[in-house]
């Protein structure tokens, strides 16, 4: 009786702990527990990465138009450094400064704009009239190259945009010419991941055509943290316009693509430090800029996860995910009774359904337990110890997978590439377990025990996709105890299960 009280009493506990504080969010910090009662805005941070090596301590990160846009949404982390943003004709940038820093640093900068894109790559017209070209530096054979890809380029060209498509073509063929080969390792040699940009943009320079260098990033929260893209901005006349070297005839769309800079200044500069990078972190948001504020500046059982950077935040949208998963394997296994190979697989395996097509990674997954299963049973009759039989089941999964994205890409099956996905240690667990059952039960409660992680697997999917419970689980983790609650409810069911009774049913008779 005292047990029952004090179960009840952790139960109550942990329901109005996070019932409580889901409602303060919404009442008070004006968080909506609907998913779409507010339209969505794209967060962009800049994560400014480096090592200070103890001197005075400087960072310069350009920045694009619309961040010190009054309607756009803009928020910078410098804690310990002095901050102001400069207006240089028109080109902005973030400075940074602090004396006697040492050791890995890290600086932000955030944007916000609707999620319907903001037009960060529209024609600019120049006011200081028609700019002149660029003269690369070439001599000796590489500009006798670059002359004849140009002329050749112009041949077949009517204004700068067709002279861009031209040049990018020529640069981006399977198989190029002698003078684009040339260039190309020469370019390679003196630029880190921009060689074919950078060698675009000096081909326009030569063509008479003035072009310089953009930065980018693709508005997709699937990728986490990205490296900048390298984009080409060059001048049709009039205007400057912004494309990608990969797309050059097609113009950008601001659903897709936010231009971070333009102008041709380097992206980063820092003084006293080492090592430095920049990394853009996109994502979806419901929460405005003030009521973020609010509640990163709210207590830390309030705060939760949004004390984080988005880069360091963005981790977590799959994290919290797995305590439902978790959920829906406790109820279908204690109160339906569906037997499975685990506790964990199912929900790591639902996990892995939500990054690719469902049916395709089934059909992987079988595949992979079949064919580990029966190597698994020719390892058996060299009488192994257990570590040595898991450990050779790990390479056997890993070749497997190897095997599996290689031929499905062969067959022109791109999800197939992203098998990678899935756990490999639980999968050669998996196998293992597999084929102990079969083995000491034998091979139909094996079966009936992976068919029963297959279906638990795929109702954790559809349950973690649920765009409500998604929202629920990132902007209102506190609900996490109720769920908790729940799973411990759940912890002292000890009545029949539903296939219990489904299998003891003729017993009604007697």
């Amino acid at each position: 009786m005292a047990s029952r009280i004090k179960l009840l009493a952790i139960v109550v506990l942990l329901t109005v702990v996070g019932g409580g504080l889901a409602a303060y969010k919404h009442v008070k910090l004006g968080i909506p527990m609907i998913v779409g009662d507010r339209p969505t805005e794209w967060l962009v941070e800049a994560k400014v990465a480096f090592f200070a090596t103890g001197e005075k301590t400087t960072a310069r990160l350009s920045l694009p138009s619309v961040a010190v846009d009054r309607e756009m949404g803009v928020d910078a982390s410098s804690e310990g450094y002095g901050f102001f943003i400069a207006d240089e004709l028109g080109q902005y940038s973030a400075h940074w400064s602090a004396d006697e820093k040492q050791g890995n640093q890290a600086l932000y900068y955030r944007v916000r704009f609707p999620a319907r894109g903001v037009e960060s790559a529209g024609p600019v017209f120049d006011t200081n009239g028609l700019p002149e070209p660029s003269d690369p530096g070439l001599s000796g054979t590489l500009r006798s190259a670059a002359d004849s890809v140009v002329r050749r380029a112009k041949e077949l060209s009517s204004n700068p945009e067709s002279l861009l498509v031209g040049v990018f073509r020529e640069i981006t063929a399977i198989e190029g010419s002698q003078e684009i080969a040339l260039l190309k390792r020469h370019y390679e040699e003196v630029n880190n991941g921009n060689a074919l940009t950078m060698l675009g943009i000096d081909l326009l320079n030569m063509a008479g055509v003035p072009a310089r260098q953009a930065y980018a990033v693709r508005l997709d929260e699937i990728r986490g943290g990205q490296e900048p893209l390298f984009f080409v901005e060059f001048h049709d006349g009039v205007y400057w316009r912004v494309r990608d070297p990969d797309a050059p005839s097609s113009t950008l769309d601001p659903r897709e693509v936010f231009v971070w800079n333009r102008g041709g200044d380097p992206l980063l500069e820092v003084g006293g430090g080492e090592n430095s990078k920049v990394v853009f972190t996109t994502t979806r948001d419901v929460i405005p800029m003030e009521k973020l504020t609010d509640l990163r500046d709210s207590g830390l059982l309030v705060a939760t996860i949004f004390g984080l950077p988005a880069s360091e935040r963005q981790v977590f949208r799959f994290v919290v995910l797995i305590p439902i998963g978790a959920f829906v394997v406790v109820l279908l296994r204690n109160v339906i009774g569906i037997a499975t190979l685990g506790t964990f697989m199912p929900v790591l395996l639902a996990l892995s359904l939500l990054e690719m097509e469902p049916g395709v990674g089934l059909v992987m997954f079988v595949v992979i337990i079949t064919a580990g299963l029966w190597v698994r049973f020719l390892l058996s009759r060299l009488n192994l110890l257990v570590v040595p039989r898991v450990a050779a089941c790990v390479v056997i999964v890993t070749l497997l997978m190897i095997l599996l994205s290689v031929v499905s890409w062969h067959l022109g099956m791109r999800d197939g590439l992203k098998i990678t996905l899935f756990p490999m240690i639980i999968l050669a667990w998996t196998i293992e377990r597999m084929s102990l059952i079969w083995e000491e039960e034998g091979k139909r409660n094996a079966i009936l025990q992976v068919l029963g992680s297959l279906i638990v697997a795929v109702v954790a999917y559809y349950a973690m996709r649920e765009n409500q419970v998604r929202y629920w689980a990132f902007y209102f983790p506190e609900l996490l105890l109720v769920l908790l609650a729940g799973i411990i409810l759940l912890g002292r069911y000890t009545g029949y299960r539903l296939s219990e009774l489904m299998r003891f049913r003729n017993f009604e008779e007697i």
